[in-house]
């Protein structure tokens, strides 16, 4: 049972624990009771959840993607608050979405080995790791001719990092701390793994907002036109594969 552990934290360190205990939970594979008052806590590390309303009689339990797409009430509506659409970004980890390599260079490299590791990446900027392989500072081109013989002077400090089971919501908020466009994606005691940038993000924010409109849709349709709008799509998943039918899929 934990009751409320990381209300007293800052938001930085706080995600972090959140990612730790999810690690945890999927290797000992332990029942947990997690009793919290932010809704966006609850759908990151809760497989179920339960909204108590008052005299702690349940308003809803179900699965955290349920609750935000068809709230059993007012309450739960409520509860859950505005933006149900970027809070369903706390359903999907960083782990199941591209993260793809970039350029790396050791704090330690020469000035002359950076520029050149610059050149033959075709980029603009490289990610400096420090001795353990964490990420340490972006750094442009034009750092380099600012820097003076030392990085210390040089390049912007990597503010925030995001695991594998960080939420997507998670890494948008870092890309949004560190203004680089993309946010650093780290393994066990910090290693550099990977990087996620903001298009892969906004593409994940597109395919909810399509997801949720398509739902609203539906919702809306009396029973006839929902047949209608099924028979439909069988028959489109029923043509030989091309573009239209795998859109479908």
């Amino acid at each position: 049972l934990m009751d409320e552990p990381f209300g007293a934290v800052d938001p930085i360190t706080r995600d972090h624990l959140q990612d730790e205990l999810i690690r945890l939970q999927r290797e000992l594979h332990k029942t947990i009771v997690f009793v919290t008052h932010d809704f966006d806590e609850a759908i990151k590390i809760g497989d179920r959840i339960a909204v108590l309303r008052e005299q702690s009689h349940i308003a809803q339990f179900d699965t955290p993607e349920a609750i935000l797409t068809n709230p059993a009430d007012d309450f739960v509506s409520g509860f859950v608050g505005a933006g149900a659409a970027l809070k369903r970004l706390n359903l999907t980890r960083v782990g199941d979405v591209a993260i793809t390599d970039y350029p790396t260079v050791g704090v330690d490299d020469p000035l002359d080995e950076i520029s050149a590791r610059l050149r033959s990446a075709g980029t603009d900027e490289v990610l400096v790791l420090d001795k353990r392989g964490r990420p340490y500072k972006w750094l442009r081109r034009g750092d380099i001719v600012r820097a003076q013989g030392s990085l210390a002077r040089a390049g912007v400090l990597v503010h925030d990092t995001v695991t594998r089971d960080a939420t997507l919501r998670d890494a948008l908020e870092a890309v949004l701390t560190d203004n680089t466009g993309r946010v650093a994606v780290t393994g066990r005691r910090g290693a550099y793994e990977g990087v996620v940038d903001v298009e892969t993000l906004m593409n994940s924010v597109h395919e909810l907002l399509e997801a949720d409109r398509l739902e609203a849709r539906e919702s809306q349709a009396g029973p006839e036109e929902q047949r209608s709008a099924q028979t439909h799509a069988e028959q489109e998943g029923a043509h030989p594969s091309g573009d239209r039918g795998e859109a479908q899929a």
